[in-house]
């Protein structure tokens, strides 16, 4: 007799059956990482440039008028020694983004729709007075992301700049 009997062939589409079933969770698996990966790469991305955008309006800064020396706030407004880019400059947290507006201008967002910015801190502290430490402003931005299959991705960054007087 030649051929396959009827236990052998259903052992065999069991362990295809297993086989190919690996294959197919092991490649959503490997999908699924990577989306959560490429999510997480534009997080980085997003985060390193609204602390640039901070770092910015804090460049060249005359004075910070809010939040105002020893406190704390949600938005930067900072006076600038150069004017041509208008006075004063403001970066602030607005529902679930962050904006940027110079000159008393309507507010630009600067994070795009996939982002969105949970919180967005600014702390203003006064200098010692002896030279050894400057007046600072810190700022912490946490921001938060879905990726494709709807998981949660959360970043948070800070920054602190030393003003000159």
């Amino acid at each position: 007799m030649k051929g396959f009997t009827l236990l052998e062939t259903l052992v065999y589409i069991a362990l295809f059956t297993i086989l190919i079933g690996g294959a197919v969770v092991g490649a959503y698996n490997l999908f699924e990482a990577a989306e959560r990966g490429g999510t997480r790469v534009m997080l980085q991305e997003e985060t390193d440039f609204l602390i640039a955008k901070v770092n910015w309006a804090l460049s060249g800064a005359q004075a910070v008028t809010a939040p105002g020396v020893g406190t704390t706030g949600s938005a930067l407004t900072v006076a600038k020694w150069d004017t041509s880019i208008g006075n004063p400059v403001v970066v602030a947290q607005n529902g679930t983004n962050l904006t940027l507006s110079k000159g008393g201008g309507s507010p630009a967002v600067l994070n795009n729709t996939n982002v969105f910015v949970t919180a967005f801190t600014v702390t203003h502290t006064e200098g010692s007075g002896d030279g050894i430490t400057p007046e600072s402003v810190e700022a912490s931005v946490t921001l938060s992301a879905r990726t494709p299959t709807g998981s949660l991705v959360m970043r948070q960054a800070t920054t602190t700049v030393y003003l000159r007087k």
